[in-house]
């Protein structure tokens, strides 16, 4: 991508926003995306599980559903959700081996793409980055952990009540009557309960029960939270 690109500045403006390149020079950061080709990808377009072994994503715009898919029974799991400013895939990055795992975009979706090879000499090339990188990939670890944790020892109105409470923004403003939830905000009853180990039905009636509680409201068509005590309660019930 050059400089001339519509979409340069703009990928530019992520990155520097973003918990992984935020530390960078302003120059290195327009060098990676001089180095990337820019790509998009429709809201639930079928992405080959392959690419991860030739190509490193970050995203630009829109938001990324990582899934893990049972063969037998094509029940599928959502290991993340990344948003703007994060990478596809992690953990093909670290050790170059087959990490198969469906990538679905959840919206319209702007991506740069590097070859993973040329990503791997770019960490190199750059040690500054691994002051981001190793706290980035810790929070992913610590989310599978909590993911797994919850599913042995928390219910799954538990397990709703803390998916919502860690895409909460806590700092309400002084002119709003409630609290705004990022990034899972507009997503189906399908896609909440994969994020939590549960079913679409299940899930539908909690947040149901949620609402009826007054904890959580639509506004606008997006999720947001009302009562915050309640909520931080709900997620430690158990």
């Amino acid at each position: 991508m050059t400089p001339n690109d519509p979409c340069y500045e703009g990928a530019c403006e992520v990155l520097r926003n973003s918990k992984l390149f935020g530390n960078l020079t302003k120059e290195t950061r327009r060098d990676l995306v001089s180095e990337c080709s820019s790509i998009e990808w429709k809201k639930a377009q079928s992405i080959d599980p392959d690419v991860s072994m030739k190509y490193l994503h970050i995203i630009i715009e829109g938001k990324l559903k990582v899934t893990q898919i049972d063969p037998e029974t094509g029940r599928s799991m959502a290991l993340f959700l990344l948003a703007p400013g994060d990478i596809f895939d992690i953990f093909t990055l670290l050790d170059g081996k087959e990490h198969i795992v469906f990538p679905v975009p959840m919206s319209a979706m702007k991506l740069l793409r590097i070859p993973l090879e040329r990503a791997r000499e770019w960490v190199k090339e750059h040690p500054q980055f691994n002051e981001a990188f190793l706290p980035y990939l810790g929070e992913r670890l610590r989310e599978i952990e909590a993911f797994s944790e919850s599913l042995v020892f928390h219910d799954t109105t538990t397990r709703l009540a803390n998916l919502i409470l860690y895409h909460t923004d806590r700092c309400k403003d002084d002119e709003q009557d409630h609290y705004p939830v990022h990034l899972i905000n507009n997503l189906s009853h399908e896609s909440l309960a994969e994020l939590i180990g549960s079913v679409r039905s299940v899930v539908t009636t909690q947040m149901q029960k949620l609402k009826e509680e007054e904890i959580i409201f639509s506004k606008r068509g997006k999720l947001a939270v009302k009562n915050l005590e309640k909520l931080v309660q709900k997620c430690n019930a158990f």
